[in-house]
């Protein structure tokens, strides 16, 4: 796809509207007998008979209290894992579902030997931030002023107003030049209309720290939008791994970001398409100049600044899959089947974003709750359940 756009988005009733708010709370789903959901509980590994699945094991939160008891619940038909791409490999690794080798040398006893946890992909983007001319003033709902307050409780009345919104308001996307044109557009523009003030929130959300100097938001300028240029067909391809056979040691997440040069190529060449448009006639009548790092002693029209200002600031989108690969029988990449059955084993499926063999050219969150409904159609047609 190219060209832009505004946000297509999932809202109701003014507010972001999760999977959770629309398929149980909205619809009633919480209240049948046939289902019961706990929180502040961790799975910490899917149970086996011999390559059969038959439930999961799990307790308070293993990485917070290694002493809670642990609870089995028991699977009459199937076990169905729907953790995420860094939860469900985690999950099944710990369960002796994995690469053989890796999973001894953490002492974790072999079931079926899968890639589990290769294949990770991932969307960077980087800001870029310009402020506004004289006389023109930008949005500060996330700045903790009184004004944001005062905004935020209008759009809680009310239902209008840029909080009733996300952040990112307009999309676009594009292509690099470094990839064949039969991969669609590689690049994605966000496009934030204003620039966030508040240290904490980047700090929590994006791994910027006050301590770094061109991160601290009290050089930002106060009006201003932010340009998010982003790689949506990375070439670099990383891995969820073991740290432990405990279940309260997390994984080791190492997603390799710009390890292929042509990463970092396509990025510098998305960072001169924002400049670009920013420098065309309609919006160089509002915007002014780029916020430049100046400790970089490099020459800002450089493709030098540009490639080390990629380096230095591209961030994740979070929008991680891969690592449960979809294929068919035979693919030595495959972890799952197209009814997304583990390979090699009877009573487990995996129904989210880690199947995607291939990360998407946009966002993440429909495709995965579309693989959610495609699942929930296969383990209804398995089983002989009404549609």
């Amino acid at each position: 796809q190219e060209g832009a756009s505004l946000c297509q988005c999932t809202v109701g009733n003014a507010t972001r509207c999760d999977t959770a708010s629309a398929y149980l709370f909205r619809n009633g789903a919480q209240s049948r007998p046939n289902l019961t959901v706990l929180t502040g509980y961790m799975a910490t590994r899917v149970v086996f008979q011999g390559d059969r699945a038959t439930g999961v094991s799990f307790r308070a939160d293993a990485t917070k209290s290694q002493d809670a008891p642990e609870l089995i619940v028991h699977a009459r038909r199937e076990v169905v894992l729907s953790a995420g791409a860094v939860g469900t490999p985690w999950l099944l690794m710990l369960s002796g579902v994995g690469p053989a080798g890796h999973l001894r040398e953490r002492g974790v006893d072999v079931v079926a030997d899968l890639p589990v946890g290769e294949n990770l992909q991932d969307h960077l983007f980087m800001p870029i931030m310009y402020q506004l001319k004289p006389g023109r003033e930008s949005l500060s709902v996330y700045d903790r002023s009184v004004k944001d307050v005062a905004g935020l409780l209008a759009s809680y009345a009310l239902g209008k107003g840029q909080a009733c919104y996300p952040a990112v308001t307009m999309v676009a996307f594009w292509r690099s030049g470094f990839r064949p044109e039969a991969d669609g557009n590689d690049l994605q523009l966000h496009f934030m209309p204003f620039i966030g003030h508040d240290q904490e929130l980047l700090e929590n959300n994006l791994g910027v720290s006050k301590e770094d100097r061109e991160a601290d938001v009290a050089l930002f300028p106060r009006y201003g939008v932010t340009v998010f240029p982003s790689l949506v067909r990375p070439a670099s391809v990383g891995r969820i791994t073991l740290a432990s056979s405990d279940p309260s040691v997390y994984p080791i997440i190492d997603p390799c970001y710009l390890e292929n040069e042509l990463d970092v190529k396509a990025m510098v060449e998305a960072y001169k398409f924002v400049r670009k448009v920013v420098s065309m006639k309609p919006t160089a009548k509002v915007l002014g100049d780029e916020y430049v790092e100046k400790s970089m002693d490099l020459d800002p029209e450089s493709d030098a600044y540009l490639e080390q200002r990629v380096r230095r600031r591209c961030l994740t989108i979070y929008h991680p899959v891969g690592t449960a690969r979809m294929g068919r029988r035979g693919d030595p990449k495959a972890v799952v089947s197209p009814s997304l059955l583990v390979h090699s084993l009877k009573g487990l499926r995996v129904v989210d974003a880690s199947v995607m063999p291939a990360v998407i050219s946009g966002n993440t969150n429909a495709p995965s709750i579309m693989i959610g409904e495609r699942g929930a159609d296969l383990i209804k047609q398995a089983w002989g359940l009404r549609p």
